[in-house]
């Protein structure tokens, strides 16, 4: 629906409203609008950023006071230390690698090759800035917080703080931004469904392994995910964001 058409109905349904505050009715109507990205698209992915800001500020503040969520944490920590096995164990170590520095730089440099093969040099751009963005904020977010790993259940040592996880962080924003662009691309309905599935079970499946190996809590996945969840978002919107061309006179 466009803007104007928008307007309108704003303006049928509140006339008095609308002649009042012409300017700000216009502006919502510009919000709202489903015929361009920085329409009702910006503004959804805008309110997606805040509420993730705040359930990570949220996750963090139960952490910082040690309310319920902590003994969550311990809980769900032992129950899969009690039921893990050789084999399923083995398996999450493998899955734990595609969240690992080298795993990011790996797949980071063969997204940039493909886009590279597609022209899409802005992408590779937005990609580097992203994963290079959402590092930066884990270690940040590790040396405030300094929350100890549960090392009594760890499968094998890890070294650094606990909150929040590198790991999910990193798989959200890099798989997240792959997947999207893929799905964007593609025409093929089917494809575009077996990568999306593909890419959040990958995402799913190393948060998971990260708590299942006993090397972060849940809360600590939790906090990666949202944190991951806002780069990504950042990424979305950069990529899809139509810069005003300058034409020289």
């Amino acid at each position: 629906m466009t803007s104007i058409r928008i307007h309108q109905y704003l303006h049928d349904r509140f006339g008095g409203f609308v002649s009042r505050f012409p300017s700000f009715s216009y502006w919502l109507a510009n919000r709202l609008t489903t015929d361009q990205f920085n329409g009702l698209p910006l503004t959804l992915l805008v309110g997606l950023l805040i509420a993730n800001v705040m359930l990570l500020s949220e996750v963090a503040e139960n952490i910082v006071k040690a309310e319920p969520m902590v003994s969550v944490d311990h809980w769900f920590t032992q129950l899969l230390f009690k039921a893990r096995t050789t084999r399923v164990s083995s398996f999450f170590y493998g899955i734990t690698w595609f969240g690992s520095r080298y795993a990011t730089i790996g797949f980071a440099l063969l997204g940039s090759v493909a886009l590279g093969w597609q022209r899409k040099w802005r992408n590779i751009l937005i990609l580097w800035l992203s994963v290079g963005g959402v590092s930066l904020f884990v270690q940040a977010g590790k040396r405030t917080f300094i929350r100890p790993r549960p090392a009594l259940a760890a499968y094998y040592p890890e070294t650094g703080y606990s909150f929040p996880s590198g790991h999910s962080a990193t798989a959200m924003t890099l798989y997240g931004l792959l997947g999207y662009w893929f799905i964007r691309r593609e025409q093929r309905t089917r494809n575009r469904v077996v990568t999306g599935v593909a890419a959040t079970s990958l995402i799913l499946a190393v948060g998971f392994s990260r708590i299942y190996l006993g090397v972060h809590f849940l809360s600590d996945v939790l906090g990666g995910y949202l944190l991951g969840i806002c780069w990504l978002i950042v990424g979305i919107t950069v990529t899809e964001w139509k810069f005003p061309v300058i034409v020289k006179k």
